[in-house]
């Protein structure tokens, strides 16, 4: 087993809120639910989205290392994939001025690490500069440009949905098929979860909680499953992390189903945009219900 000493982290989980948007709310409905259905009634076994004969929908694996904003290399991962996936875009975005803005959202300063929904909001309402604006330079993550024009790429985000898939009373039963139901239909998902102290830098991360210790929180993309993984004996979500190509298989590793049916892993949030939506690259999830109405923007 490899040691690995890395501290940042940065996943700060969400204040429960009863507006947010889950998959029951009749605009997510009305607008997921219009895709295609795939022939498929249950998930299959093993699903990778990372690429297909069609294309390759994620850049490598960044490093957050030293600063702890997971949160947004995570959420930003899901905004990349869409937009390579269902455009065929490139996407080179500043992730310094995304976790500036979103602590601004939430009112902390320093590097405090930031929630999932005040990233996404965030990245919602001021935009995605482009990288060479603000680069990623941690000794001056909180002295970037104070140029408002760069709060005109909000224009590019504005129509970007954000709900999330764990509702309040489910189970973790119900929460993996969730999960699994969004990744067979192609839709990415951005949550977190605690990190216990025996990490390792290979790609199998260690279920062990009557054991082993919280080193902090970290937020992860999943970006595929395994129902028959061999380092487990329910099956793993295949994650992209923010650890640099050091760790894992190139920065990707293996999340027991167990946090998940523990409820160990949380704030589960995918994002959605009609252009993207209207690509047809992506399907209805199995769980979702029939089509009502369509998507109008957050208030």
């Amino acid at each position: 087993m490899n040691s690995f000493t890395t501290l940042q982290t940065g996943w700060i989980p969400d204040i429960r809120d009863p507006r947010d948007w889950t998959i029951e709310k009749p605009e997510v409905i009305g607008s997921v639910g219009n895709l295609q259905l795939s022939h498929r009634r249950t998930p299959p076994p093993q699903v990778d989205l990372r690429e297909d004969a069609d294309g390759v929908y994620f850049t490598s694996p960044g490093n957050q290392s030293p600063l702890n904003c997971s949160s947004v290399f995570s959420c930003l991962s899901l905004i990349e994939y869409f937009e390579r996936r269902g455009l065929g875009n490139t996407f080179e975005p500043s992730a310094l001025f995304v976790y500036k803005m979103a602590r601004k959202l939430r009112g902390l300063t320093g590097d405090s690490g930031v929630d999932l929904r005040s990233t996404l909001k965030a990245i919602v309402r001021y935009g995605v500069p482009p990288y060479h604006f603000w680069p990623y330079d941690p000794e001056k993550f909180d002295k970037g440009p104070c140029d408002m024009s760069l709060l005109g790429y909000a224009r590019e985000f504005a129509h970007v949905q954000y709900f999330r898939l764990d509702r309040r009373n489910s189970n973790g039963e119900t929460l993996l098929e969730t999960v699994k139901s969004f990744l067979a239909a192609r839709f990415p998902i951005a949550f977190g979860f605690p990190v216990p102290y025996s990490l390792h830098r290979g790609p199998e991360i260690p279920y062990r909680p009557t054991f082993d210790g919280i080193r902090g929180g970290q937020a992860v993309v999943a970006v595929g499953y395994d129902d028959n993984h061999p380092s487990t004996t329910g099956g793993a979500l295949l994650i992209r992390s923010s650890w640099g190509h050091d760790w894992g298989e190139n920065g990707y590793g293996w999340l027991p189903y167990s946090y998940l049916l523990s409820q160990l892993a949380t704030d589960f949030w995918t994002v959605i945009r009609p252009d993207w939506l209207d690509s047809g690259e992506f399907l209805r999830p199995s769980i979702m219900s029939h089509p009502k109405q369509t998507i109008p923007s957050h208030p």
